[in-house]
């Protein structure tokens, strides 16, 4: 599974990677790979809104607005992800 953060590395990026983090622990899933996404370009292709972004096997399932999303949104986000055939 490869996840994906994008955004300068402001708060909030730092905020959503930690989220991420702690969910995958909760999750035990410890085979995922965790990429921060910084550079402008890239973001620009990927995000649909303000950053951050959040992906999950290269799809965006979330971006930007004022609130990041909670561990149990991201935790759903990676179980459809694992239910999802590649």
């Amino acid at each position: 599974m490869e996840i994906q953060i994008l955004g300068p590395s402001c708060a909030n990026c730092l905020k959503l990677e930690m989220l991420v983090m702690e969910t995958l622990s909760e999750l035990g899933w410890r085979d995922a790979r965790v990429e921060k996404i910084t550079t402008p370009r890239e973001m620009e292709r990927r995000l649909t809104g303000d950053p951050p972004g959040l992906a999950i096997n290269r799809q965006l399932v979330w971006s930007g607005g004022k609130e990041l999303p909670t561990r149990a949104q991201i935790a759903e986000w990676i179980r459809e992800a694992m239910a999802t055939p590649a």
